[in-house]
């Protein structure tokens, strides 16, 4: 489904999102993709799409194609690294999705990393040992995103675009209750992956503590929903990290939250998540006047962090 920017240095097609070749780490300037041109908000969000979401569930067939296309974004690098692969190991495994780098800008210095428009940003005093987790806890929050993206795409039958992209971030951070199962998936990864060197729910405990006005119920379903899509991400990673869980992971540390977290079964899951993705388009569907100035906020933020 997706289009491709082809490098001018050494003919590498590339992510029609990409700023960077992955092949050559020459400069892509795909302008056309990073053009926030209104018309794209107002065809994006039309009576006809919004009929058609009302129309085509989200499958387990479906699903299965959007995390193949997902690896298929990352098989130019198509090949599984040893246990414990090193910093470098895991930027090539995150090259073709996001890109790596550390924070110049001080700007989140009580985090030993961040995640944000496809950038993954490393804080220079993220001590070593934790930077392997730091990675892998972000490229997740990128690939918990790719999975919303792709689910659109899909469901619409669309390319990916710039508005495509805000409005998968609009919905990831105005949902409070996507952004807890966000979080939970991506610590849930990290310690599947690198559990030695696993410092714990933090962030979740963090976000939780920050939203106690939630509903413990809605709160309950949420993290079902993490712990069913970090299954999925892990299956997406383990085709180039070789797992490392040594524990049980009915040891898992997340068995100490307050809740009641139990895995999903398939068609849950995709109901729960095309509830989201329905209701939150639907929203913006019928408030454009009102919903145009964020997303194009959105969109020229996006811009800025990829050009």
């Amino acid at each position: 489904m997706n289009n491709k920017v082809i490098c001018n240095n050494c003919g590498h097609e590339n992510q029609i999102n990409s700023n960077q070749c992955s092949q050559c780490e020459e400069e892509l300037r795909n302008y056309s993709y990073f053009n926030n041109n209104f018309q794209d908000f107002y065809k994006l969000f039309s009576s006809d799409n919004l009929e058609l979401l009302k129309k085509i569930p989200l499958t387990d067939t479906a699903y299965d194609s959007i995390l193949n296309n997902i690896i298929d974004i990352g098989n130019e690098n198509y090949q599984v690294f040893p246990e414990d692969p090193n910093v470098q190991h895991l930027i090539k495994i995150s090259k073709p999705y996001a890109r790596v780098q550390y924070d110049n800008t001080n700007a989140q210095l009580n985090l030993f990393s961040y995640y944000s428009f496809n950038k993954i940003f490393i804080n220079r005093n993220t001590p070593n040992n934790m930077i392997p987790g730091a990675i892998i806890h972000e490229l997740s929050h990128h690939l918990f995103n790719e999975i919303i993206k792709q689910s659109i795409m899909h469901l619409l039958n669309i390319e990916k675009s710039l508005y495509i992209e805000s409005f998968a971030w609009y919905l990831t951070l105005q949902n409070d209750y996507l952004k807890i199962a966000n979080e939970f998936a991506c610590h849930r990864v990290q310690e599947y992956f690198i559990p030695e060197n696993f410092t714990g729910y933090t962030s979740l405990i963090q976000l939780l503590d920050e939203n106690k006005e939630l509903e413990k119920e809605k709160i309950e379903k949420a993290l079902n929903v993490g712990l069913s899509v970090s299954k999925d991400i892990i299956f997406v990673l383990e085709k180039y990290i070789s797992p490392t869980m040594t524990i049980n992971p009915e040891m898992s540390e997340y068995h100490k939250l307050d809740y009641n977290i139990q895995e999903l079964d398939e068609q849950n899951k995709l109901n729960a998540m095309y509830t989201i993705i329905f209701n939150t388009f639907e929203f913006v569907s019928n408030h454009k006047r009102d919903m145009l100035p964020v997303l194009s906020d959105l969109n020229e933020n996006y811009i800025r962090y990829n050009i």
